[in-house]
């Protein structure tokens, strides 16, 4: 990689619809509390920093120097260099992919709950962590859910209803068209 060389990070969902459902955003706390202990401080930063680098451009464009250098890895972006290793744990551990057009990566919007031989050599902190974080996200899921359960029933209610009223509307007023 070449200090000049521009990496591009693009947001892509993640391929398994489960993770669409339960995962969690990069910006959530998880990342950090519970991912670092997994991918280390260096490529959690670079998560956190891709997103914030998203607000202003999709993709997001960096030259391979200053990221590096804005991460507190120093100036080297070689094949061997802190840098390089960052981007290779978050395509290791499935948070981004290599990119198909070029150079950067295709970053996951939406990360997966750590699994279960991951959490089985991450310390006793990082465990208890997942548990309270997991479990209140999971909470926070079902809630949204039973939301658009409720929201699904009342419109089709309200369209029962209103599918109703201009029947009779129609009943009353034979000779009239009915509006849709």
């Amino acid at each position: 990689m070449d200090p000049d060389q521009t990496l591009a990070f693009t947001p892509i969902d993640h391929p398994d619809p489960r993770v669409h459902r339960i995962g969690f955003d990069l910006t959530h706390p998880y990342v950090e509390q519970c991912w670092s202990a997994v991918v280390g401080p260096s490529s959690t930063l670079l998560l956190r920093r891709i997103s914030t680098l998203w607000m202003e451009s999709v993709p997001a464009r960096i030259e391979a120097a200053e990221l590096s250098r804005s991460l507190g890895l120093g100036a080297g972006v070689g094949e061997r260099s802190r840098l390089a290793n960052t981007l290779s744990r978050l395509t290791q551990f499935g948070l981004a992919k290599t990119s198909t057009y070029g150079e950067g990566l295709d970053v996951y919007r939406q990360i997966a709950p750590l699994g279960s031989r991951q959490l089985a050599r991450v310390p006793e902190w990082t465990r208890t962590t997942h548990e309270q974080l997991f479990g209140h996200h999971l909470e926070q899921v079902e809630n949204l859910d039973q939301h658009r359960s409720s929201a699904a029933t009342m419109s089709a209610r309200l369209d029962r209803l209103q599918f109703s009223q201009q029947s009779s509307n129609a009943l009353q007023h034979p000779g009239q068209a009915i509006e849709l």
